[in-house]
C-alpha cells in the first residue's frame, strides 16, 4: 500500500468517500469519476451483482489494488435484505434467526462471513443495533428489544464474521429504535428523552466498540440531544464528534449512513453537504451513487482544506484511521469456487433446522 506520508491532498480526501454505482461494472463516466476521486471504499448492492464470477471480478478490481486497496462493502441482513442470494442461496432475515437464540445467529453469521469472503468483500455494513420496540420502522430488522439482548447477539454475530476477515460496521448510531418513519424517504424525528437514549439505545454501540471497525451514524433528528432544527444525526457535531467521539471515546472509523436517502437529501443536496458531514466528525461519507455532485463535493473539501490547517489535520487523522484498517485487509481466498461450494453446503445443512425453529 502507498506510504501515507506520500499521499497528495487529493488522494487523502478521496479516502473519505465511500461510493456506489449502477450496473454490474462501472461505465465510462463512472470509471472516470472514480479515477478522479479514488474513493476509500465502494459499496455494492443487488444492482451490481449478477453472477458469482462477475462479482468476484468486480470486488477484486477495488479490493486488490496494490497502491491503495479499497474497502468493499455490502449491506447483508438476510431476508428481504439478502443481497447475495443469487450467488449462494437465500438466508432468512437476521431478526428471525435471532429469535431462535445466540447459537442459530452464530451459525448464520458464520455463513454470512464465509459468503462475503468468498465473493471478495472485506466490509459488512452491519450488524444493526437498533432496538426492536413497538411502532419502530426498524422493528422487523432489529435483533432484539433490550440493550442486553442486542449486545449479546451483536457480539456473537461480530465475532463470527470477523473470523472470516470481514470488518463489521455497527449501525445506526445513536440508535433508531424509536423511529416511526422510514429514513429512506423522510427524516424521522425522535423525541425520546436524552436519559433513556443514553441508557437504552446507546449502550449496545458502546459495548461493541472494541470489536467493530466502524460505526455508522443514522439519519434521524434527535430533539433531546441538542438539535432544535431538523438536523440528521449524521450532520450533528454534537452527536458525531461530541457524543460518539469525545464523550463515549470511540476511536474507530465513523461513517455516515447513505447520503442519498430521503432523510438526508430532503434537506437539500449540495456539494457543501459532504464538507458539512466531515466537519461534523465523520471520517467517511457514504453516497451510493456516482454523480457530478460527488466530484463537486470532493473538490469542495480539497478547496477548503487548502485554506485551513485545522481541516488538513482533521483529514490526516481520518485518513490514518482508514489506512490503519486497510493494513488489516486479508489476502483474497485463492479457490473461490470451492469456498462457494462450502457455503452452499452449510446453508443446506442449516436450512431445515432454521425452518423448524422459525415455524
Amino acid at each position: 500500500m502507498k506510504d501515507p506520508g506520500r499521499l497528495t491532498l487529493e488522494e487523502k480526501v478521496g479516502q473519505l468517500f465511500f461510493l456506489g454505482f449502477a450496473g454490474p461494472e462501472p461505465d465510462r463516466e463512472t470509471r472516470e469519476l472514480l479515477d478522479v476521486i479514488r474513493p476509500g471504499g465502494i459499496v455494492l448492492s443487488q444492482r451490481n451483482i449478477e453472477t458469482f464470477e462477475q462479482t468476484i471480478r468486480l470486488t477484486a478490481s477495488f479490493a486488490e489494488d496494490r497502491d491503495m486497496p479499497g474497502l468493499v462493502a455490502v449491506h447483508q441482513e438476510g431476508g428481504a435484505a439478502d443481497r447475495l442470494k443469487q450467488l449462494f442461496a437465500p438466508l432468512p432475515a437476521l431478526s428471525e434467526v435471532a429469535s431462535g437464540g445466540t447459537l442459530q445467529l452464530r451459525q448464520t453469521a458464520r455463513i454470512i462471513g464465509a459468503e462475503l469472503a468468498a465473493a471478495g468483500f472485506n466490509t459488512l455494513f452491519g450488524p444493526l443495533l437498533d432496538l426492536a420496540v413497538p411502532g419502530s420502522i426498524l422493528r422487523e430488522r432489529a435483533l432484539a428489544a433490550t440493550p442486553a439482548s442486542v449486545t449479546r447477539l451483536a457480539k456473537a454475530f461480530i465475532e463470527e464474521v470477523t473470523q472470516h476477515g470481514i470488518f463489521a460496521c455497527a449501525k445506526h448510531f445513536p440508535g433508531m429504535g424509536a423511529a416511526q418513519r422510514d429514513p429512506h424517504f423522510v427524516l424521522p424525528h425522535i423525541e425520546k428523552p436524552r436519559k433513556l437514549l443514553l441508557m437504552e439505545d446507546v449502550p449496545p454501540f458502546v459495548n461493541v466498540f472494541g470489536s467493530v471497525s466502524m460505526v455508522m451514524v443514522g439519519h434521524a433528528h434527535y430533539t433531546t440531544l441538542g438539535e432544535t432544527k431538523p438536523t440528521p444525526a449524521s450532520l450533528s457535531t454534537r452527536i458525531v464528534d461530541g457524543l460518539l467521539r469525545r464523550k463515549l471515546g470511540y476511536t474507530g472509523i465513523i461513517i455516515t449512513d447513505d447520503m442519498t436517502m430521503g432523510a438526508f437529501s430532503s434537506l437539500g443536496l449540495a456539494a457543501g453537504r459532504f464538507l458539512e458531514a466531515f466537519e461534523a466528525g465523520n471520517d467517511m461519507m457514504l453516497f451510493s451513487q456516482t454523480t457530478p455532485l460527488v466530484e463537486e463535493g470532493f473538490q469542495a473539501i480539497v478547496h477548503a482544506a487548502k485554506k485551513s490547517a485545522v481541516l488538513r489535520a482533521r483529514i490526516d487523522a481520518s485518513v490514518q484511521r482508514i489506512l490503519s484498517l486497510k493494513l488489516r485487509i486479508q489476502p483474497a481466498i485463492q479457490n473461490r469456487s470451492y469456498a462457494r461450494t462450502r457455503v452452499l453446503r452449510h446453508i443446506e445443512k442449516l436450512s431445515p433446522h432454521l425452518t423448524r425453529t422459525l415455524s
